[in-house]
């Protein structure tokens, strides 16, 4: 059994070793600045969690917030709105007559949602009319035999829609078209849709030629934020070299994360920034703190806090470390992907050749081989006017028949930008 004396010579040795323990953490000072960092350094990692759980190229991204719709469900809801009016309304305007630029639209019937009606009524929702006057709106029923498509038949879509266009071409090729469809050979198929609408919607004279997939939500005011945003390339490319090939509306901030390729930059970098830390570490030894700062203390600061802080500074991601701005940049690489371009009428004539020229691909690989081949200048206004909302790809076949790989990749094509529209843009 413990005795009375017992006790209190346990107590009184605890409290001489706690004693002994303390003095010795107040004759090292470096100790109690390290301990500090350390409770700094897991309150930032705490914050980096909580700020930046929508950054894919964060480790702290969290699909599952991530991922939730904000900006683009009043969207939806404003799109939706749009079409009842025009499926129980008359036509509400005439064809435009002043036409600045053409948006043009392929569409097909996809099983279940069919995102085109959103798609349409986003772009048209909240245009003025006399921005109505400058945008014609050309809509492809890429199917060969349209009826099938759901909404083929239904009245808002020639209430609001300038131009409905059907397959218009010889029976030759109208038999490929057929047989493109029955083997689901989008790389050929998808590349003569694009070509059949840049045609039509340069035959109607328009400067500018927006080119638009049918599973998005525009941003309201999207038509006036994406003239002023040609208006800056244009400017900022007349100061510059070359030609421009695009405009992206939209773009997925997953592969704007740090760069392999990047990697002696970056080491470059964070020799710069812990030279720098301990120089001045050293100057205010030698000014300030004589004694405080230790050989010691720099050691454990070159070697354990500067790249702890680096670290942390990687694992928070480029986009929340580095973040585009509002506003038109250059965008030469990884700029997945083609959700939506805007070109001038010049490029659009030249696209329409080149395109013609490859015949089987990918519409989006096919671009950016021409721009690289080229030297040509590819603008990305952001935050992205465009979000993507098909939760199942309209190519899914193309990953050979992988229909759970295809609903990955196809969700993943997301601008998590675009969801904070209501927060940081005017």
């Amino acid at each position: 059994m413990w005795t009375g004396s017992a006790i209190h010579q346990l107590s009184s040795s605890f409290a001489t070793s706690t004693s002994s323990v303390f003095r010795r953490l107040r004759s090292r000072p470096g100790v109690y600045a390290f301990i500090a960092f350390l409770f700094a350094y897991v309150a930032l990692i705490r914050y980096c969690s909580y700020a930046y759980y929508r950054d894919p190229t964060s480790t702290f991204f969290d699909p599952v917030r991530g991922y939730e719709r904000h900006y683009s469900l009043k969207r939806l809801q404003d799109a939706e709105a749009f079409i009842r009016n025009a499926n129980n309304s008359l036509p509400s305007h005439t064809k435009p007559k002043n036409i600045k630029m053409c948006v043009g639209m392929a569409t097909i019937g996809r099983d279940g949602e069919q995102y085109v009606r959103s798609a349409i009524g986003s772009l048209l929702d909240g245009l003025t009319p006399e921005e109505r006057e400058e945008v014609f709106m050309a809509v492809l029923i890429a199917e060969t035999k349209p009826e099938l498509h759901p909404i083929y038949s239904e009245q808002w879509l020639v209430n609001v829609v300038d131009k409905v266009l059907l397959y218009d071409v010889p029976q030759s090729l109208h038999e490929d078209l057929v047989q493109w469809e029955a083997k689901k050979d989008y790389r050929k198929k998808a590349i003569f849709d694009y070509i059949y609408i840049l045609q039509r919607c340069y035959d109607t004279g328009a400067r500018w030629i927006t080119m638009i997939e049918d599973d998005t939500l525009a941003v309201d005011q999207w038509y006036p934020r994406a003239i002023e945003a040609l208006a800056e390339a244009d400017e900022q490319q007349s100061a510059s070299r070359g030609d421009w090939l695009y405009l992206r509306l939209f773009y997925t901030e997953e592969f704007l994360g740090w760069n392999s390729e990047d990697w002696p930059r970056y080491l470059i970098g964070s020799v710069i920034v812990t030279g720098m830390t301990v120089a001045a570490l050293l100057l205010i030894r030698q000014t300030v703190l004589k004694t405080a700062i230790t050989n010691m203390v720099v050691v454990v600061v070159s070697l354990i806090c500067c790249p702890m802080c680096i670290a942390l500074y990687f694992a928070a991601g480029k986009m929340s470390m580095q973040p585009y701005h509002p506003g038109v940049y250059e965008m030469p690489k990884f700029g997945c992907c083609g959700q939506g371009f805007t070109f001038s009428r010049q490029v659009a004539s030249k696209l329409i050749a080149r395109l013609a020229s490859v015949r089987v691909g990918f519409v989006d690989e096919i671009i950016e081989a021409w721009a690289n081949e080229l030297d040509l200048v590819r603008w990305v206004i952001t935050p992205s006017l465009l979000q993507h909302i098909g939760g199942h790809s309209s190519k899914g076949d193309d990953y050979g028949g992988k229909a759970k790989y295809a609903r990955s990749v196809a969700e993943k094509i997301w601008n998590f930008g675009f969801e904070t529209y209501d927060d940081n843009v005017p």
